[in-house]
């Protein structure tokens, strides 16, 4: 057992652990004693499940990498358009307030009217306290890789190779992530090796 009281994370065969320096500070402003509200925007991993399984959690699973409107319509949709099939992929009970999204790397798939859109379609359901945590880029020319993410421990992601075609992607910087993504701004970043950002994003209020 770890001095918080979870077990220690144990790698799995065709799976990573990698350190994170932000994962901390976004449990640290969330009342883990208390129920917390987690959206995870991909499929929900077994490093997760069991991560969370220590807390009175509620995960809303929404596996947007999965869906047509991210795989094949952004381009074909206006914003508008994209709006309301964000909203209808999101699709919460009324009054459902969140308090941590895990965004991953899922908003670098998404083009600047889809990130606009998706950015508006959140919006109802975040309250001032509402963290985020997701990956961004240093450089646009930054490749991204096919992975899937979990949460392991309080200051470890997993990572394990997605079994899914590789989608096009649309790396967006900071600064355009705050122009586009209305409801959150980024607020702090740590640079990874690989040359992709590691953000916590904090709500527009």
């Amino acid at each position: 057992m770890t001095r918080d009281g979870l077990p220690v994370p144990v790698a799995q065969p065709g799976v990573s652990l990698q350190y994170s320096q932000l994962l901390p500070t976004l449990f640290s402003r969330a009342d883990l004693r208390g129920r917390v509200s987690v959206l995870e925007v991909g499929a929900l991993s077994p490093e997760s499940l069991q991560f969370f399984s220590h807390f009175k959690s509620r995960i809303h699973v929404r596996d947007l990498f999965s869906e047509k409107l991210i795989r094949s319509q952004q381009e074909d949709l206006s914003e508008k358009e994209l709006k309301l099939e964000f909203q209808k992929l999101l699709d919460f009970k009324v009054g459902t307030m969140l308090d941590i999204c895990l965004f991953w790397d899922f908003l670098n798939y998404l083009n600047r009217p889809a990130l606009r859109a998706f950015g508006a379609a959140l919006k109802p359901y975040i309250h001032a306290g509402t963290r985020a945590h997701g990956f961004s880029v240093l450089n646009v020319e930054t490749s991204l890789r096919n992975q899937q993410y979990g949460i392991s421990s309080l200051n470890q992601i997993s990572v394990r190779k997605s079994t899914s075609k590789q989608l096009d992607y649309y790396p967006h910087s900071h600064e355009e992530l705050n122009r586009s993504l209305s409801c959150f701004n980024v607020g702090r970043g740590w640079l990874l090796p690989d040359g992709r950002l590691e953000i916590l994003l904090d709500v527009v209020v």
